[in-house]
């Protein structure tokens, strides 16, 4: 399966934030999607916050999603009201349908003074044969969160990130990419950059895979680059290749797997 990430530039924030259409933008980000055949794709974290009503961000990427049948869109994360709750959240869609939603299990401090709060399980659906679950931002710096996944058999994990401060490299490799190598799934994160509540983030957008599958062997499919002219990296995932890897280092095989029940409690 060809898995997309969006590339978000400092200068897609000052435009948004500016009133330039986001989804416009969506829609030129699904047209890079068709060109390079993308099947799956991830936008990134809390870009649903430029809009002022998350249920109309839902509204629009939904009815843009009929325009693109063959391609399931993880439109980035956004708050939600359920309840009268409010949660950090993010979904699966194609084809004018909500295939999968999941809501943040862990809250930094600036999320707790938003109000938010937390989601209490992990969710999974098949996407072209791949069992795939989402980790919305914070999540990735919580190892709890991908083990269960892992242990769910989940073969790809779906990211929009939001990281707070400015670029740190060595901070953001700490989240998704360690997780990945710790539990041997695909891993597709795209990052935001811009200031949103009054508080700076700086993503990168970057495929992983485990480090036996990487030409490098660092774990790193794909890597936006700042020379990068096209607004999405790609990566093949081939997932008989990820199950080969998988056997030479089985990770969770010696596990207690009582120890994780009802983590998220």
């Amino acid at each position: 399966m060809k898995a997309a990430s969006v590339v978000f530039k400092e200068r897609d924030f000052y435009n948004l934030s500016r009133g330039q259409s986001l989804i416009a933008k969506t829609r030129e980000w699904l047209d890079y999607c068709l060109v390079e055949e993308a099947e799956v794709v991830v936008f990134p974290g809390l870009v649903g916050c430029l809009y002022d009503c998350s249920a109309r961000f839902l509204d629009d990427i939904l009815k843009v999603s009929l325009l693109y049948k063959d391609i399931y869109i993880c439109p980035g994360s956004y708050f939600v009201e359920q309840n009268s709750c409010k949660y950090h959240s993010s979904c699966i869609v194609k084809n004018g349908s909500i295939y999968l939603q999941q809501k943040q299990i862990y809250l930094a401090k600036w999320e707790k003074e938003q109000g938010l709060s937390r989601g209490v399980e992990v969710k999974s659906i098949l996407v072209n044969g791949m069992k795939t679950a989402l980790m919305v931002s914070t999540d990735l710096f919580y190892p709890q969160v991908s083990r269960q996944i892992a242990l769910d058999d989940v073969d790809l994990v779906l990211a929009p990130a939001a990281i707070r401060g400015g670029k740190n490299v060595r901070l953001q490799l700490s989240g998704l990419w360690q997780n990945v190598q710790q539990n041997l799934f695909f891993g597709v994160e795209s990052g935001l950059k811009g200031n949103l509540f009054n508080h700076d983030f700086y993503s990168y957008s970057a495929i992983h895979g485990p480090l036996e599958m990487t030409a490098r062997e660092n774990g790193l499919l794909a890597f936006e680059r700042k020379t990068d002219k096209n607004q999405i990296i790609t990566a093949m995932l081939d997932n008989e290749q990820r199950k080969e890897a998988v056997k030479k280092f089985n990770t969770l095989a010696q596990l207690n797997i009582d120890l994780y029940k009802d983590i998220f409690r």
